[in-house]
């Protein structure tokens, strides 16, 4: 309980009350930085699954994730949010189902990254599309009542969240692969 009301707390100070243009900065910042570790680093490192060290907002199964795993992970949420923003644009009120299905990805490799980058571009260019002012809203478990503005917080949080899990992941298989 102490966990989601201090996740709230970041979220509120540090996505949702910035204007859309900061947080599309935000997003886009992150995205670049792990399309850069992805540039750089062997096939073998980004498929290592060596866990990482504990670091906030990652649960004990994502420290064992590889970084393309993670970024299968980043994949899926970036779809689940593309269907929903439009939703809470138009007033509704979508459920945002069991967000569990996010923690299990299989086994991957860089077929992940045409996706990651197809949707991120789709992400960085919903404030072309939308106004962010819907009505509607839904429940996510851990950051509560959310509508398209915070959704879309919630994406350039979520982003960043992963960026030092992915540079961790990949400094620490990089020395078992030298």
């Amino acid at each position: 309980m102490l966990e989601n009301t201090l996740a709230r707390l970041l979220l509120w100070g540090g996505y949702r009350i910035r204007s859309l243009k900061t947080n599309q900065r935000q997003f886009c910042s992150a995205a670049n930085a792990i399309e850069a570790s992805i540039a750089t680093t062997s096939d073998s490192t980004l498929r290592g699954r060596l866990p990482i060290p504990a670091l906030p907002g990652i649960t004990p199964v994502m420290r064992s994730w590889s970084a393309y795993m993670t970024i299968d992970h980043i994949n899926g949420v970036h779809e689940a949010m593309l269907e929903r923003i439009p939703e809470l644009e138009a007033g509704r009120q979508p459920d945002i189902g069991d967000i569990s299905r996010f923690d299990h990805p299989g086994e991957c490799g860089p077929e992940v990254m045409p996706r990651f980058r197809d949707l991120a571009t789709q992400i960085a260019d919903l404030t072309k599309a939308y106004a962010f002012t819907g009505r509607g809203s839904f429940v996510h478990p851990i950051f509560g009542r959310l509508n398209s503005r915070g959704a879309f917080a919630l994406l350039a949080f979520h982003l960043q969240l992963h960026v030092p899990q992915i540079r961790h992941s990949i400094l620490i298989n990089a020395q078992t692969n030298e």
